[in-house]
């Protein structure tokens, strides 16, 4: 033979008969005839410049292109036809989401795609795998391409996504309490063809209220939402782009509970919280003509508290307008006339709170002992820090918003006698039910202008314009001055009107709770957090009762509010 006796060049060999048998499978299914010389092998087809494999890529895409496509149609070896069965099996093992198609998850996939990317890989041009229309410039749903989400978007930009997903998600739910939804094929499923994948549910929410039916484990819960049926019977907002209200499609499945909570009816303007609290709203459409009258078309303020100016009284006035989400005011006491005060009234934007009670002990050390000893030594103390932001919502607050601001640093100066006495400001402080009406002085107090503030800078509209000296125009009616004041390094220490001392509360024995012990059976009057909602009164001589969420001294109610003692149960 001539490899045996090396007198062959080698090139009468054929390819063929290599199969058992002397069968031919058909590969390599590129060949070359063998160079006559070694002159081409140092051949690279030059530098990789915008092409990679420079002169040689139009050979060397067309040799790909035709043995790609030649494995793909060889009935003799099951390569081709294995590769194109594997992909469509992981395409149906894919998750499938709102942008797949019928069957496979991921998209149908096709030899057609491959051998083209194999044609414009020396391009740089990148095709889809998957789908019918590698190129995605036939169509961007359905098997043609590739799924994509983005696509999927643009296809129903139309319509409201919610109906999307009811149709895909809702409609489809499973009926079995433990599921909230399968479908063929997926990562749950035996290589994309035994099996369902299958996406469980933490609780039954098909009915939205199976959670009452867990028993004890939730024996008070309320619960708010839809079932899959009303959520279906809602128009799309695009047909109707009116703010529904679905509470009135809940109802009280059983006597038992409830998921509509009794509170006021918002349904009625008055109810709600712009008006209730007269906050104004200063984003509502309204006038944009006019910078003079502002939104609501006239000269008035949008938050009535903001704009309410100082007033003199033995009390608060009595009156809506200083309505608010919880009550904030500073009443500044009459040196000549203690019963009068200047109230001063601000919107309660509280940005922070903090309130401090120290007393002093007396350290001793004795010789042979290590640590000290102690003895109380008085020094009780108290002090509150506060914070608040005001805040002009509209053109007309601006002014009266800093006339109480001015007002309140003036506090820190001292005010003088008749005869020319220095004397101090006392003031009271009112915060919600944490003080009423507490007496104390303040020791301090910062402004800050936020970065975010915009400011006011007066200049007049259209229909009001005003011109100095110099013709600029300008409005004379407010000044440059920030929206926005945080008012801060509000140190308030009171002066309580009792003994500060613990306080003295009586105990009873009862039965609280199966358990047995000396139970409160009424709180002692000192009350350092009043939980007022009225003056005090006086019940004895000797002792101030505060009418407050605790109730009277001996356990009883005040103005419906409860002393909260624990009721004998034995």
């Amino acid at each position: 033979m001539g490899l045996v006796d090396l007198r062959t060049d080698l090139k009468s060999l054929r390819f063929g008969k290599d199969r058992v048998g002397g069968g031919s499978s058909g590969q390599p299914y590129r060949t070359k005839p063998i160079p006559n010389s070694l002159s081409d092998t140092d051949v690279t087809g030059g530098p990789d410049f915008l092409l990679r494999g420079g002169t040689l890529v139009v050979n060397r895409t067309v040799d790909d292109v035709s043995r790609l496509a030649k494995m793909f149609i060889d009935f003799k070896s099951p390569n081709g036809i294995l590769y194109t069965a594997k992909q469509l099996l992981l395409s149906r093992s894919n998750v499938q989401t709102q942008a797949s198609p019928t069957a496979f998850n991921n998209g149908i996939y096709l030899p057609t795609s491959t051998v083209a990317q194999a044609g414009v890989n020396a391009l740089g041009i990148h095709l889809n795998k998957q789908g019918i229309d590698p190129t995605g410039l036939v169509a961007k749903k359905g098997i043609l391409v590739q799924p994509n989400y983005s696509n999927h978007l643009e296809s129903i930009k139309n319509d409201n996504r919610l109906i999307e997903l009811k149709n895909k998600k809702i409609n489809q739910i499973s009926t079995n309490p433990n599921e909230l939804r399968s479908y063929s094929g997926g990562p749950g499923s035996i290589l994309g063809t035994i099996g369902r994948t299958r996406i469980g549910r933490d609780s039954n929410t098909r009915d939205a209220f199976d959670i009452l039916k867990l028993g004890d484990l939730f024996p008070a819960q309320n619960v708010i939402t839809m079932d899959y049926e009303q959520i279906e019977a809602q128009d799309s907002s695009r047909n109707n782009p009116q703010v529904q209200d679905f509470r009135t499609f809940l109802t009280p499945p059983n006597t038992q509970y409830s998921n509509l909570p009794k509170t006021l009816d918002y349904s009625d303007p008055s109810n709600r919280l712009e008006q209730r609290v007269n906050l104004g709203n200063p984003g509502k459409k309204g006038n944009k003509t006019s910078y003079l009258l502002g939104k609501d078309g006239t000269n008035t303020p949008l938050d009535k508290i903001n704009a309410l100016p100082l007033y003199k009284s033995s009390s608060p006035i009595v009156d809506k307008i200083k309505n608010d989400l919880v009550k904030f005011r500073i009443g500044v006491i009459d040196n000549d006339d203690p019963n009068k005060k200047t109230y001063i009234h601000f919107r309660a934007f509280i940005d922070s709170m903090s309130e401090s009670y120290s007393s002093k002990w007396n350290s001793t050390e004795f010789v042979g002992r290590g640590e000290p000893l102690y003895r109380y030594g008085g020094g009780f103390n108290r002090s509150l820090n506060l914070a608040w932001t005001v805040a002009a919502q509209s053109k007309d607050e601006l002014i009266p918003m800093y006339q109480k601001l001015n007002y309140l640093a003036s506090i820190m100066a001292p005010d003088y006698s008749d005869k020319g006495y220095m004397r101090g400001n006392l003031i009271t402080l009112t915060l919600g039910g944490w003080f009423f009406e507490q007496v104390g002085f303040i020791e301090g107090i910062s402004y800050d202008v936020p970065s975010e503030s915009p400011w006011e800078i007066a200049i007049p509209g259209a229909d009001g314009t005003d011109t100095t000296t110099a013709g600029i125009k300008t409005d004379k009616s407010v000044k440059e001055m920030p929206h926005m004041i945080k008012v801060t390094g509000f140190k308030f220490t009171p002066i309580q009107s009792f003994l500060p001392q613990i306080q003295k509360n009586t105990f009873a024995k009862s039965v609280f709770e199966n358990a047995e012990a000396n139970f409160v059976s009424s709180y002692g009057p000192q009350r350092y957090i009043q939980l007022a909602t009225s003056a005090p009164r006086k019940k004895q001589e000797e002792d101030f009762i505060i009418a407050d969420n605790y109730g009277d001294i001996n356990g009883g109610e005040i103005e419906g509010n409860d002393t909260y003692l624990p009721q004998n149960q034995s």
